[in-house]
């Protein structure tokens, strides 16, 4: 993509196929801001300040990603000289004040089958009311990045919905639409890497400086919005030793809504000779609680006890960490221009221990604005030349090298350039919050209200650096002990929720893997209800009728019954491979007779990549063969369910 050469940069000799050669040689009282590191907080410059560069972000965020880039297009904004306000969609109150707003910038992410994420809700339905007139929003640039998965049908629909309205209220588009894919090879941050230099080169040649001001450059650090400070004057440690697992077990940050389950059950259920761990949770509830099938568990992760200390040990923490802290926005800012809380109400004896345990996400896959401020944090100068280039934006390529394609995280680069010293006035500003997990509900509240019941395959994984990685949170709930531990659970409303006049028609679930878990949600949900419906098609996939059969049990007996008609698809059990895809097409009769003569539903879940694309080109085949349609009216007819409301999708 770049005619430069990458190895050929004066410091390419570092590189090895492991990562960097590790040097420790900074002074270890970064904690105050006095190691031998750059002193950061007095290389700030002065802003120019006046009303006529003021700029608004507005993001609308599912899981934390939109929330993020929000905060790097601030700083982006800040260097060219303009307050900032970010906010989430919802938060911006009155709606009625957007008109006086001269530049906006909307991060919008997609959820579901092409909705807005839960905190833009408000936000959308006041952009939408008839009786706004078409020039409202004459006064007002804009530019609108999208984020979205490209194995969805809807890929970026929320985003480029709030683009379009936002023209039809007569807003300008200063800046063309960004479109970040998760899936994509460079992935959301990529996309947003070359949106944001679109925006930089619109920002100078609409809104240039005055005479005598510069721009800030990229290697001046900003100032750190929200600051940590110990909130004892001595600073005397605790001085007694901490049991780092049961901090981590014992205590819970909390979070509005959220209830305390206890772990009742925690099982494999695949063979212990299967790659794949995969367990069956039952949490019980404190109290009797209803939810619809397709609804998801939000589950805030702990990082691990033996990382936690890593990160401690790694900065000379160690003496300090469980002396009390306070979290505070930097002084002089005034209301408006202070980002949201990096992390949520702090639990009880909040210290650098549980800061780490609970809040900061320690094993994520650092980003650009990492390397940018992390450069700034060693007195190591081939260090410091090694973490700038890797914030260059140039480099994007062997930037997702180092850190996409491998998996490597903070920690690990925190290891790797030992020579990193992070004042406590910065925590928060290098290393991003640690944001809750979903996972779609596998049980229904008709079969027990006090009980809830999740599927999850434990993450762990080799990569090209030859070292197993753990998901955070899987690897969380895999060290949970039935009878002993509880669990931080929230309900979030579901993308799957069929609409009522739907819910009680034939449906065709097609589910591989752990997708089955809203699947059978739906199942119990449609046979325990107060008029049940025994019109139910599965066709599951999985490796192996003995390794990875999620459920036998109950579908052999749901078939029995009559109330269910399994169709599984084993991929590893003969020698031609057979996936969902191909039992759609084997069974092509019967999926015709629920959607196309039944008026029926179909449902999708699993594992993002090829099995979204191939499920929906074999259903394609089907309704062009046993519906008689060309090819493009197959599509169509697909297309037209989907508007329906009777084709629904959720993929991770």
């Amino acid at each position: 993509m770049y005619n430069n050469c990458f190895r050929c940069s004066p410091h390419s000799s570092l590189r090895n196929d492991s990562g960097f050669h590790h040097h420790n040689n900074a002074s270890t009282t970064a904690i105050t801001g006095t190691s031998t590191a750059p002193n950061l907080q007095s290389i700030h410059p002065t802003m120019i300040t006046n009303d006529t560069r003021r700029a608004l972000i507005l993001y609308a965020s599912q899981t934390g990603t939109a929330e993020d880039l929000s905060l790097q297009l601030s700083g982006v904004l800040e260097r060219h000289h303009f307050l900032t306000t970010v906010l989430p969609c919802d938060e911006f109150a009155p709606l009625s004040a957007l008109p006086t707003q001269q530049l906006v910038f909307l991060l919008i992410s997609t959820t579901g089958q092409g909705e807005m994420p839960d905190n833009a809700k408000q936000f959308w339905r006041g952009l939408l009311r008839k009786k706004l007139p078409a020039g409202w929003l004459g006064a007002v640039d804009f530019g609108v990045f999208c984020l979205g998965d490209s194995t969805y049908p809807k890929f970026c629909w929320a985003g480029r919905k709030v683009g379009r309205r936002m023209l039809q209220l007569g807003a300008r588009e200063v800046v063309g639409r960004g479109e970040g894919d998760q899936s994509g090879e460079e992935g959301t941050e990529g996309a947003f890497a070359y949106w944001v230099e679109e925006v930089r080169r619109v920002l100078r040649d609409r809104w240039p400086l005055p005479d005598g001001a510069e721009e800030i450059k990229d290697d001046v650090v900003l100032e750190s919005k929200w600051v940590l400070e110990f909130a004892d004057a001595d600073g005397a440690a605790d001085g007694g030793e901490v049991d780092g697992m049961e901090t981590m077990r014992r205590l819970h940050a909390p979070r509005p809504g959220a209830v305390l389950a206890t772990v009742s059950k925690n099982e494999r259920i695949t063979t212990s000779e299967h790659w794949q761990d995969v367990r069956h949770l039952t949490f019980t509830l404190p109290e009797p609680m209803t939810w619809s099938p397709g609804d998801v568990l939000s589950i805030s992760p702990k990082n691990f006890p033996s990382d936690v200390e890593h990160l401690l040990d790694l900065q000379n923490w160690t003496s300090i960490a469980d002396r009390p802290l306070v979290l505070k926005p930097t002084p002089h800012l005034t209301p408006s221009l202070i980002p949201p809380c990096p992390i949520s109400t702090p639990i009880s004896s909040f210290t650098l221990r549980t800061l780490l345990t609970h809040h900061l996400d320690i094993t994520s896959i650092p980003r650009r604005s990492f390397f940018s401020l992390a450069a700034h944090l060693t007195a190591d100068e081939t260090h410091k030349a090694r973490l700038a280039e890797f914030a260059d934006p140039q480099w994007i390529e062997e930037l997702w090298d180092y850190t996409t394609r491998p998996r490597r995280s903070i920690l690990e680069v925190l290891q790797e350039f030992g020579s990193i010293r992070i004042p406590l006035s910065r925590l928060l500003q290098l290393i991003p919050r640690l944001r809750p997990r979903q996972f779609s509900i596998a049980s229904s509240s008709f079969v027990s209200p006090a009980r809830v019941e999740l599927l999850v395959a434990i993450v762990r994984y080799r990569t090209v650096i030859k070292k197993t990685r753990l998901g955070v949170c899987t690897r969380y709930l895999a060290d949970l002990r039935p009878g002993e531990d509880a669990v931080s659970l929230l309900f979030h409303r579901g993308s799957l929720a069929l609409a009522k006049e739907h819910l009680h028609k034939p449906v065709v679930l097609i589910a591989p893997g752990t997708g089955v878990a809203p699947m059978r949600a739906l199942l119990q949900h449609r046979l325990r209800s107060p008029d049940p419906v025994s019109s139910n098609m599965l066709i599951f996939g999985c490796r192996s009728q003995h390794a990875d059969f999620f459920f036998q049990s109950e579908w052999s007996q749901l078939q029995s019954e009559g109330s269910l008609q399994l169709f599984p698809a084993f991929s590893r059990d003969q020698p031609a491979k057979r996936y969902v895809q191909t039992v759609v097409r084997e069974q092509a009769g019967k999926v015709w007779a629920v959607l196309g003569e039944g008026g029926g539903s179909v449902f999708v879940c699993g594992s993002s990549g090829r099995m979204p694309s191939a499920v929906r080109e074999a259903l394609v085949e089907v309704f062009a063969a046993k519906g008689g349609m060309h090819r493009d009216a197959a599509v169509k007819w697909l297309e037209a369910l989907e508007k329906e409301g009777r084709y629904r999708q959720e993929t991770w």
